[in-house]
């Protein structure tokens, strides 16, 4: 059955972009494009009981901080959510989600979010970056599906990058895959894709982190964090899963530094085993999913006494705060936006070890 076009008005924004309004049956109505305080008459896609998702088919109250996109495929191309919205709301959406995904996944929600720090380049800052290729057509998905839009220039890209995307456009491979164009500096393997806001968010680490004497870092890549806190400790271990990551630490590695390459789950235990206590401080850093059930049971059967979280993905940042909360306190939640003009939210949290009983 298809439902008549409905009229709504945006409360605020979802993590992932999407505009929450509700329906006069009272159904949360879920609409890409749209910017709080807008009206906008949009058109159901899918149905559930409790909730919508629509499209945006035209806009009747525009909000005064919406701005025209500068790419021509913005709203078609999966890799922009923001780029209607002035660069300043985009960074109080971003700390809002943060907020509301504490207090809903975490149950958190006597812990300040602080205002996130905005990145000193908004457009042109990504140093490298994935293209599809299909039948000798090159592009990126469509945000519903995987369908190529065809990208002439990527405005988040820098112009190395870009360069690179126009030569691969004039000789495309006849292959179907993935390919990663990369500034000729840029390191492969995990590395901030956006240079001047990694600068930001390694300050802000630092930060959290202080000064102790044992500093326990894991998914370290190639030290981005332990090499840049070296100095506050007395010693330091690396824990990464890649080889060739571990091996580019070593490089540069003092009498201070150990890496180890391996699982966190296989080696995190026992590190946790060198060091005081109350002298040890863990850095983690995982990969969009967070932290597995082996590598929680580790930190919370051998807590250290302070835990420096960085996450790529504030709902499992949440779920994982909601179970250190039974043995830490959060002292500062914040998010650096790393990825200007998307959806993803970078941040970094410190959890101090409560007084034990």
């Amino acid at each position: 059955m298809t439902l008549p076009d409905a009229t709504i008005t945006i409360e605020r924004v979802a993590y992932g972009g999407a505009g929450i309004g509700r329906l006069e049956d009272g159904r949360v109505c879920f609409v890409h494009g749209t910017l709080p305080g807008e009206r906008a008459l949009v058109r159901v896609v899918k149905s559930k009981k409790n909730l919508v998702e629509a499209d945006l088919v035209k806009l009747l109250e525009a909000s005064p901080r919406r701005v025209g996109p500068k790419c021509r495929v913005f709203g078609e191309c999966g890799g922009c959510a923001y780029q209607h919205a002035d660069y300043d709301l985009q960074l109080e959406i971003k700390t809002s989600q943060v907020a509301e995904l504490l207090r809903r996944v975490g149950g958190i929600s006597d812990v300040e979010v602080h205002p996130m720090l905005a990145s000193p380049e908004q457009w042109n800052y990504r140093n490298r970056l994935s293209v599809h290729t299909e039948s000798g057509e090159v592009g990126f998905y469509h945000r519903k599906s995987h369908h190529l839009v065809d990208v002439a220039e990527c405005p988040i890209a820098s112009k190395e990058v870009n360069q690179l995307l126009t030569e691969l456009r004039k000789k495309p491979p006849r292959h179907s895959g993935r390919l990663t164009l990369r500034e000729a500096g840029a390191a492969r393997g995990f590395t901030q894709v956006n240079s001047s806001a990694a600068d930001l968010l390694a300050d802000v680490v630092s930060k959290l982190a202080g000064s102790s004497d044992f500093l326990i870092d894991t998914y370290c890549g190639s030290g981005f964090f332990s090499k840049r806190l070296l100095p506050h400790f007395n010693r330091t271990h690396g824990i990464e899963w890649s080889e060739g990551a571990v091996k580019t630490a070593k490089e540069t590695a003092t009498e201070k530094e150990t890496y180890v390459a391996g699982s966190v789950e296989a080696h995190l235990s026992q590190a946790l085993l060198t060091g005081a206590a109350a002298q040890t401080t863990l850095l983690l850093d995982p990969p969009s999913e967070g932290l597995s059930p082996d590598a929680m049971r580790a930190i919370l059967e051998n807590p250290p006494a302070k835990v420096v979280y960085v996450s790529c993905d504030p709902a499992t940042f949440a779920r994982d705060a909601k179970k250190l909360s039974a043995l830490y306190s959060i002292g500062r939640v914040q998010p650096v936006d790393m990825f200007p003009q998307t959806a993803e939210i970078e941040l970094a949290a410190v959890f101090v070890l409560k007084p034990q009983k």
